[in-house]
């Protein structure tokens, strides 16, 4: 099969430091690769993958100096143009919200399926509204009942096992890594990890892009960051992320928002580290409770779930991944759902 991917300009495939989207995308590009597809990518020129790279920029946008906010989202749409204006060449598009590709996705080029990595429900349902040939398809059950339609495909993210670290007997310490936004659930974590007198690394930026997060940071992170029980790093290569993480006591994830899957949740659990996380979005079907970590509803069932850590079985914790959240299961997911698509096309 003749697959073309894409997604947004703004982070390379795959990502240096931080974009799960990125890793996702990254994944089923080489695994699809080793499955004998002929994939092709419309991302940055700096990423970097096994099948045939396409790209408008030589580098990824987010943070460039060079790039204004109206070039950004020019080269955005120049990107998925440059794919549809070869359409034909392929048998499928893949794309991965939030990349202009639904606009472009017409009765006149092959089946688009979406991944929608995140989305806002309005605009899934502008998409069912006005896009007949345009397949959605969600990274979790709960996104789905969310978006109004419960009966939506599901392929849940998928890691690939032998690139994740296992690390069987943990540090005194605990992790958080996320973008510094309110509903990951931050400030929410320094106050556990302080009440359960443990120390707390935060690995997450403050993103300007998101107006409201450097008010956040400022006021409700930053008066408790002070380099011995409250670490805060902005960014790290995503080798030293999974080490701080594996090597950690728990996975600290307070939720306050419907997160749609989690894939730091899904790494840290893979490295065998479990995560103490709220009974939020996907969370109830990511984590299994008191085998990968343990599901609260407050912050004191936060704390009292620390206690309890080495009662979890660190080799349980990943096993809970590898029976679920693979890459393979991934890739498999996917290939079910294009042949129906495809199917349902008809010659």
């Amino acid at each position: 099969m003749k697959i073309a991917h894409t997604t947004s300009i703004y982070i390379p495939v795959p990502p240096p430091s931080h974009g799960g989207t990125e890793l996702v995308v990254h994944a089923l590009c080489e695994g699809q690769t080793a499955r004998g597809h002929d994939v092709h990518l419309y991302a940055s020129g700096d990423s970097r993958i096994s099948g045939t790279l396409h790209s408008v920029v030589d580098h990824a946008t987010l943070n460039a100096p060079t790039v204004t906010t109206y070039m950004d989202k020019e080269f955005e749409t120049r990107s998925v143009f440059e794919l549809y204006q070869h359409a034909a060449e392929y048998d499928l598009v893949h794309c991965h919200w939030p990349t202009l590709a639904p606009y472009f996705a017409s009765a006149g080029a092959p089946p688009t399926v979406i991944t929608y990595h995140y989305i806002e429900r309005a605009e899934h349902e502008y998409y069912r509204a006005n896009i007949p040939t345009l397949f959605p398809v969600c990274v979790s059950q709960r996104q789905a009942e969310l978006l109004g339609e419960p009966d939506l495909p599901v392929v849940y993210n998928g890691l690939d096992m032998a690139a994740t670290p296992f690390v069987s007997q943990p540090e005194d310490y605990l992790v958080i890594v996320g973008r510094v936004v309110p509903t990951k659930g931050i400030s929410e974590a320094i106050s556990i990890a302080r009440k359960a007198g443990m120390r707390l690394h935060i690995v997450g930026n403050v993103n300007d892009y998101i107006p409201w997060t450097r008010a956040y940071f400022e006021e409700k992170i930053s008066p408790f960051i002070d380099g011995d029980q409250v670490i805060h790093t902005p960014e790290m290569p995503n080798a030293k992320v999974l080490s701080l993480v594996s090597h950690a006591k728990a996975f600290l994830f307070p939720l306050q928002g419907e997160e749609p899957f989690g894939m730091t949740v899904l790494e840290a659990m893979a490295s065998g580290t479990p995560v103490i996380t709220m009974l939020r979005g996907s969370m109830p079907e990511l984590v299994a409770d008191q085998v990968s970590g343990y599901i609260v509803e407050s912050e004191q069932e936060a704390v009292s779930a620390i206690a309890k850590l080495d009662g979890l079985d660190r080799r349980k914790v990943r096993a809970h991944v590898e029976n679920r959240f693979t890459q393979e299961h991934m890739l498999d997911g996917y290939e079910a759902i294009y042949q129906n698509v495809l199917k349902d096309q008809g010659p």
